[in-house]
């Protein structure tokens, strides 16, 4: 009985000798595509190399207790698409930089008081100059224009910094500084720390 059922749950194999494996020869992909190479975080930056720096840039800012969500967009785009292992072809990207678009977010509320504790929009404006300062001085040395966004929470964009070589900073301010909520400063506050980037 139990030799019959061996024998019957050996019939399906053997017809298992005559498979044939083929292997395909792969379609090659068109050049058009354009397929960015793994390993980098878009999260931090449009290229291998934006999102390098954005994550150094948000890494450094913890450090600080200014906990900034960062983000950078470099362009042209396809000139951050280097090598990150060799050093020479990093910082020609940085430098065939023309503009940056830096983006920063928080939703923690003392690094919202803690921005918003700079009483002045012209203060305020200086720290997110620091910003770009910090990244001028890594390579990106060559851009004509440039902008930095910050948002409070995922719905309110408290800021924007724009920069060109024409005109200079301008700084708006979009949320009347939150005033009259629960997310304004004390008195005596101390405003979030200068970055002071290694």
């Amino acid at each position: 009985m139990h030799l019959t059922a061996a024998a019957m749950m050996l019939l399906p194999l053997s017809g298992c000798a005559e498979l044939t494996i083929v292997v395909t020869t792969p379609v090659p992909t068109p050049a058009t595509l354009g397929l960015p190479p793994i390993g980098y975080n878009h999260r931090f930056g449009n290229s291998p190399v934006a999102a390098k720096d954005g994550f150094a840039m948000e890494r450094s800012l913890f450090a600080d207790r200014a906990y900034w969500e960062i983000a950078i967009q470099a362009n042209p785009i396809k000139a951050g698409f280097v090598d990150l292992s060799k050093p020479a072809t990093v910082a020609a990207a940085r430098h065939a930089t023309t503009s940056l678009l830096l983006v920063m977010a928080t939703e923690d509320r003392a690094t919202i008081s803690g921005l918003l504790a700079y009483r002045s929009h012209d203060a305020q404006a200086k720290y997110c100059e620091t910003l770009l300062d910090r990244l001028r001085a890594v390579g990106y040395d060559a851009f004509t224009s440039a902008q930095v966004n910050v948002f409070f929470t995922e719905a309110d964009q408290h800021a924007k910094l724009t920069w060109s070589t024409k005109d200079g900073y301008k700084f708006a301010v979009y949320d009347n500084d939150l005033v009259h909520t629960g997310l304004n400063p004390t008195p005596t506050q101390t405003p979030l720390p200068v970055p002071n980037f290694p």
